[in-house]
């Protein structure tokens, strides 16, 4: 598939077909994810790699509760914009656009806690996230999909601990990856041309429209 093809398609799916994913794929994959920037130069990054319904099940049971907690009706009878719209079709889908798709993957970088005093000191979650982006395109290319959950709150503890993880590691997040239902819904989304977004030799709002 050329790059700009996998750009293109890339989205986050939350509907599944029953098909199975070889696991050769998974493993390339999770290699696309090894060619990130590496921080320390080391690549100590590692990877959970979760395929029957009971460790998934067993894993996220914390997104189970957020999506309980979750009130659609709050929503009826307004007008919603593209980032409702996503919200409100997302958020029922949070535990099983991971427990219904064939695999996840937990990428995990080594880091006790998370300090934000300087943007360099969150290298280790910023080439994590590069990790996982690398994931993501590679499930593309695979001719695949994937899911994205960021855990929310005290959910990062929490799954990680189920899942016997050491101290001294952390997670940006969880894919899934599988094949997505094709009849799945299609938001509108917001324009991705990049015109009004760049800002040609500083912060001048008014050279933005002239590119």
């Amino acid at each position: 598939m050329e790059f700009d093809e996998v750009i293109n398609r890339r989205k986050t799916s939350r509907e599944w077909t029953d098909r199975e994913v070889d696991f050769e794929a998974i493993k390339r994959i999770i290699g696309a994810g090894m060619k990130a920037p590496s921080w320390d130069h080391c690549r100590s990054w590692q990877f959970i790699v979760l395929h029957t319904k009971e460790e998934k099940e067993h894993a996220f049971r914390y997104a189970k509760s957020v999506v309980r907690k979750f009130d659609p009706t709050r929503y009826e009878g307004r007008t919603l914009n593209l980032s409702q719209e996503m919200y409100l079709y997302a958020m029922p889908r949070q535990y099983t656009m991971l427990t219904d798709c064939p695999y996840v993957i937990v990428p995990l970088f080594q880091c006790k806690r998370l300090n934000a005093e300087w943007v360099s000191k969150l290298n280790p979650l910023t080439t994590a996230w590069c990790v996982a982006e690398n994931i993501m395109l590679a499930a593309i290319n695979e001719g695949l999909g994937y899911s994205l959950r960021i855990p929310l709150n005290r959910e990062h503890d929490v799954v990680l601990e189920k899942l016997g993880v050491p101290d001294g590691w952390m997670t940006p997040c969880f894919i899934g990856v599988g094949y997505p239902k094709e009849d799945e819904r299609v938001l509108e989304q917001y324009s991705t041309d990049p015109s009004s977004h760049i800002h040609k030799g500083g912060w001048y709002i008014q050279e933005t429209m002239n590119l």
